[in-house]
């Protein structure tokens, strides 16, 4: 066993070397950028259950999901924990919730392993924004849960729920009949609309601007359309909207990046730019099978992560659409994450940092 452990921690250890050095040696950025290797640490080596550590100068603790398995690691490479999720896990910077299959009550613990609540609502959590939320087993109701645990406000969809963002101040759930519903934190609707203008009603991806003011959407096949609302005095109205080339019949991923000036959502050729400043778009020709978008550098850099569950690959590109790196590397999953200059990136059992660094 012991043998066993150790080859597998070189393993471990030769891949996590290939990736620093193809991406630090072999891909240098534009600018005078340069990615460097920080740290490398193998996820076997891992404890598998949360512990309790000095809160004192703690860094904040940044969530990971690898495939099946998920965890808490900190910007100087401590490995909080990796564990296996027997079902489902919701997972945020500051809280976890495992969840069954037929789940009727749920913990919520700190990456500490500290339970913060226990909530025995039936459904299953999802976190988003700071804020806790369940979803009922038929997919047509959703509530909110307050630190203790307990349901602070209820809301019944006329139809099921098909994908779902949120904000701090608003959460946007788009449903099957092809609805947008946007509720403040008391659960009341601000937003209310079906875009219609498609054969096929339908919401297959919705995002949420990080103050809430814009909600964005894709809707609709036959032909299917992007449709971006803002908040204008005590109403959401439509802002920009055009037909798309695509017809995903799937939720499709989308979002606004970290200052909710960009959003970005999967096309045909690639991750779509949409600008809200100028309202103009454009796109990242980047290879299929995202997974990720976020943003580095003060928002100057879109960091986007995709795969086809043999081969990953890397793709940073200067905003609105300039592509500055792009590494493929072999994992099954993969998974990535931007704090400042620092990029994370797992791979199967590795996790690794980077520094973007000017010289």
């Amino acid at each position: 066993m012991e043998d066993t452990g150790k080859k597998r921690f070189a393993a471990a250890g030769i891949v996590a070397a290939g990736i620093v050095y193809f991406l630090a040696c072999a891909t240098p950025l534009p600018k005078e950028l340069v990615l460097v290797p920080s740290w490398a640490r193998s996820l076997a080596q891992a404890p598998s259950a949360p512990g309790a550590r000095e809160a004192a100068g703690a860094l904040a603790p940044i969530p990971f999901r690898l495939g099946d398995r998920y965890g808490y690691f900190t910007q100087d490479g401590t490995v909080l924990f990796s564990a296996a999720q027997s079902y489902g896990v919701a997972l945020a910077e500051d809280a976890f919730a495992p969840y069954e299959r037929l789940s009727e009550g749920f913990s919520i613990l700190s990456p500490e392993g500290q339970v913060q609540a226990k909530a025995a609502i039936v459904g299953y959590p999802f976190f988003a924004a700071g804020r806790r939320f369940v979803i009922a087993p038929d997919q047509a109701s959703v509530s909110e849960l307050a630190s203790s645990g307990q349901a602070t406000w209820t809301y019944h969809f006329p139809s099921i729920v098909t994908t779902f963002d949120a904000s701090p101040s608003v959460a946007a759930f788009g449903l099957v009949d092809g609805g947008i519903v946007g509720l403040d934190k008391a659960g009341k609707a601000v937003l209310d609309f079906a875009p219609g203008g498609s054969r096929i009603a339908g919401v297959y991806g919705v995002a949420i601007s990080p103050d809430g003011q814009l909600v964005a959407a894709v809707t609709g096949l036959d032909k299917q359309r992007l449709v971006v609302m803002e908040k204008r005095a005590t109403a959401y109205r439509v802002a920009y909207h055009r037909y798309l080339s695509s017809d995903f019949r799937r939720v499709i991923y989308m979002g606004f990046t970290s200052d909710g000036r960009h959003l970005e959502y999967e096309s045909p050729s690639g991750i779509g730019v949409y600008d809200r400043d100028t309202r103009q778009e454009t796109i990242v020709p980047v290879p299929t099978g995202y997974k990720l978008g976020l943003t580095a550098r003060a928002g100057r850099l879109l960091a986007i992560l995709s795969g086809d569950g043999t081969e990953s690959r890397l793709v940073c590109a200067e905003l609105p659409d300039r592509r500055v790196l792009d590494v493929a590397f072999q994992a099954k999953q993969a998974f990535v994450d931007t704090r400042g200059d620092a990029i994370f990136l797992g791979a199967d059992d590795i996790l690794e940092r980077m520094d973007l660094r000017e010289r």
